[in-house]
């Protein structure tokens, strides 16, 4: 096994500097990214070439090291000292699958759990992940399938740093992660079309946040959206944006009543509904507020508006292709948990029919 530093000559005369790998029998090679100038006005000083010459030999010593350790439960004091929130940030940038948006709220979930910038890599623990899972369970305010499914983008990180060599183990290998949502039901509360209704006749502390809420009834969008949607959004009578959570495009038409929510039309890069300075928390008491006067006893949140607009679509003929697309969902699999619903609903009028007697 060698790992010998070596330069190649560049055409305006500076140099790059590569590692010559001989390991297992094989040959590689491994550009380090770090090149002299010899001309023009960032021509290296002298001393410059010398820098980048020790950076270059301190590179080739800890390939060498990694190479040498691996095998062992050794690891090199350099990849012990890796920051995990850098770590991530350099595997989001590289990152192009449509869950990276996932992966990034689930490192920032990770963040608010271990209020701690500095964590390296080497310091999470099969016991520090386990914790982590029973903060998005219990405390992080998430609801649904989402902590589960913020485990399993966030497990991909770990995986990614094991393959990098960074760590020996994933420390989620021996924990098993159950769903306390899984399943093909819908969990959460939905509004049928006369409770709608009845909100909209209701008094409403604030208005922007009761037309906000009515709206995502007759789109399905969610909160999240709803706080960037711009009137560029709004094309021809179309909804035409992006799902925050998937990066999905969802491409709707507006009903007249729809787009009477909006009110007066503005630039296109002004907020349809205004929502600054007002947290998601104070949203969703506003909405509490709101359905307590319109005695709505219902335990519902501002993304339950999502899940009532996917059932009345289905209650109202929709296919489950159609309400896929509709909703932003690559496959209708997600969208089943709806049909489920409505089924139930089926189910709980027919018991409810008045007796013949």
């Amino acid at each position: 096994m060698s790992v010998k530093l070596r330069t190649k000559k560049l055409k305006n005369g500076g140099k790059s500097y590569y590692l010559d790998i001989y390991h297992n029998g094989q040959r590689s090679y491994e550009f380090l990214g770090i090149k002299t100038v010899s001309k023009g006005v960032n021509k290296d000083t002298t001393e410059s070439r010398k820098e980048k010459q020790r950076i270059a030999e301190a590179r080739a010593a800890q390939k060498e090291i990694e190479l040498i350790s691996g095998g062992s439960n050794y690891i090199p004091r350099h990849i012990q000292r890796i920051n995990f929130f850098d770590f991530s940030e350099i595997y989001l940038k590289e990152y192009l699958k449509k869950d990276g948006r996932m992966i990034y709220a689930a490192v920032e979930k990770f963040r608010e759990f271990t209020g701690n910038d500095k964590l390296k890599i080497i310091d999470i623990t099969p016991d520090l992940m386990q914790r982590f899972y029973d903060f998005l369970i219990h405390k992080a305010g998430l609801s649904g399938e989402t902590p589960h499914n913020y485990i399993t983008r966030f497990k991909k990180l770990l995986k990614s740093a094991k393959n990098k060599g960074i760590i020996k183990e994933v420390p989620t290998a021996d924990i098993r992660f159950s769903n306390p949502n899984k399943g093909d039901t819908l969990s959460k509360e939905v509004l049928d079309i006369d409770e709608i209704k009845v909100l909209y006749n209701t008094y409403c502390g604030n208005d922007v946040v009761k037309r906000a809420f009515i709206f995502c009834c007759y789109t399905g969008l969610g909160l999240a959206e709803i706080r960037k949607l711009k009137w560029g959004h709004i094309k021809k009578n179309r909804l035409v944006i992006q799902r925050s959570k998937t990066d999905s495009k969802i491409d709707n038409e507006l009903s007249k009543q729809t787009l009477s929510l909006l009110g007066k039309r503005k630039l296109n890069d002004n907020l349809v509904f205004d929502l600054k300075g007002i947290s998601d928390t104070a949203v969703n008491k506003n909405l509490k507020n709101w359905l307590r006067r319109a005695d709505i006893e219902k335990k519902i949140t501002f993304y339950c508006a999502r899940h009532s607009f996917a059932v009345l679509l289905l209650l109202n003929g929709a296919n489950l292709k159609s309400v896929a697309d509709a909703m932003g969902h690559s496959s209708t699999k997600t969208t089943l948990k709806y049909l489920n619903h409505v089924d139930r609903l089926k189910d709980e009028a027919i018991n409810n029919l008045p007796s013949f007697k």
